[in-house]
């Protein structure tokens, strides 16, 4: 736009300023308009919008708490939950990955289901790209999230399952054993003489010892190495027919209740006396708080017999999807750190994987009162610290061996089902299955 000419006879006339106001003015105008916004906007700087990480869990994981935190600690970052159904985690992320939508950037894998998943290594980040936290946590519990040949880190750490007995001590006391913690860990150091100290307790309370044999089989399992497949061979261990054994024993010198954890008859038989030993993974005290509250107090805790056992434990993986790896690795870092993980067990109970948290006194000083204020950190951490788990089988999806000796314990136990034909029916499951995905 052409400004006025200034020079002409007009210069001085008060009709001449109005109409060069004017046209200064609609000058102006016109370059702002002709201008990008970016140059005639003022420069006041809007916060920028939160990035979001979605990341998944299932109920009583305990970490919904600590997310809030780091979310109330870095702003920038907004963290969206969602929430799961254990048995649905695996589907809906297969799916999720299969369609690339509603893909979590962080998903919480419990110790099965992340090991059903190793064979889809592709759509997983190698955790190594971004850093190397090994110094932190337990061997074993590390090493467990690597690949077969600890290239690949699929996920972090997050608590793992040390196994204690709890026991009634009202029951003990009844039956003449040994009540204080520290005497009955050294009089059942073993379990035969578990089983002696069940059958004496049956004939003088009529309680039995154990809520179901299923609990039984995971922890004498457990206690050897977790190991279901030989790997090479791709044969059973040896060790899961030992502990089908052991629990089938005790099934049949009716030293079990039949009664399946987490279950209306489970509650019902702990209020009603009807057991008087849970094989009790840390996770396991929430559950059986809130199915047997009115047992509040009347339970204990000490070390189980045998070998140091654990059962399962969780994990924080990001699958490939995630547009923000670094970002989730980083929140998956700080929920695992040792402060964290202190928190998170003082707060709902689940076992820390890092062992520099058994030494706080804050961990030391936990005591519960549902179980007779048992310094319930000192009695896993001895467990947790003494576990040795074996490695060379992790890349083998157990899962669903699992499942058939779960079912079949459990047609043993309520159904009837004999023990032998039961287990040879397993047998030819797995040796079918080998055969059809290992091509033999």
């Amino acid at each position: 736009m052409a400004l006025p000419n200034l020079t002409n006879e007009y210069d001085r006339s008060p009709s001449y300023h109005l109409f060069l106001r004017i046209s200064l003015v609609l000058a102006m105008i016109s370059l702002l308009c002709s201008c990008s916004p970016e140059m005639v906007m003022p420069s006041v700087k809007s916060s920028p919008k939160p990035s979001t990480l979605r990341i998944w869990l299932w109920p009583g994981s305990g970490l919904e708490p600590l997310i809030k935190k780091y979310a109330a600690d870095y702003p920038q970052m907004d963290v969206e939950m969602v929430t799961f159904q254990y048995d649905d985690v695996v589907p809906s992320l297969m799916t999720s990955l299969a369609t690339k939508s509603d893909s979590p950037d962080l998903v919480l894998l419990e110790a099965s289901q992340l090991n059903q998943l190793k064979r889809f290594q592709t759509q997983f980040y190698n955790l190594y790209d971004y850093g190397d936290e090994r110094v932190h946590y337990l061997d074993w519990k590390w090493r467990q999230a690597e690949s077969k040949n600890s290239g690949f880190l699929y996920a972090m750490p997050v608590d793992i399952g040390p196994v204690a007995l709890a026991y009634r001590h009202d029951l003990f006391q009844e039956a003449g054993l040994p009540t204080d913690r520290e005497e009955l860990a050294a009089y059942l150091s073993d379990w035969d003489a578990l089983e002696q100290a069940g059958l004496q307790l049956k004939q003088r309370t009529g309680a039995v010892l154990f809520d179901n044999i299923t609990n039984i089989f995971l922890s004498y399992l457990n206690q050897f190495d977790g190991q279901y497949v030989l790997p090479v061979e791709l044969e059973l261990s040896p060790h899961v027919k030992e502990a089908w054994d052991r629990a089938v024993y005790f099934h049949k010198r009716g030293l079990s209740a039949g009664l399946q954890s987490q279950t209306s008859s489970w509650a019902e038989g702990a209020v009603n006396r009807k057991f008087a030993l849970v094989l009790a993974p840390s996770w396991l005290h929430g559950m059986m708080k809130k199915n047997a509250p009115a047992t509040a107090g009347k339970w204990d805790l000490t070390r189980a017999p045998g070998l140091p056992s654990n059962l399962t434990g969780t994990y924080l993986a990001v699958p490939k999807t995630s547009s923000s790896p670094l970002a989730a690795y980083k929140l998956a870092r700080w929920l695992t750190a040792p402060q964290q993980q202190l928190t998170n067990f003082i707060g709902s109970g689940n076992f820390p994987s890092t062992p520099e948290s058994y030494s706080s006194s804050d961990f030391l000083e936990v005591r519960d009162p549902f179980f007779n204020n048992a310094p319930v950190g000192q009695i896993y951490s001895y467990t947790a610290l003494r576990y040795k788990s074996g490695y060379d089988d992790y890349d083998y999806d157990y899962t669903t061996i699992e499942r058939w000796i779960r079912d079949g314990l459990r047609r043993v136990e309520s159904d009837g089902a004999d023990p032998e034909l039961t287990w040879k029916g397993i047998i030819q499951q797995f040796d079918t299955l080998n055969h059809v995905e290992g091509g033999r």
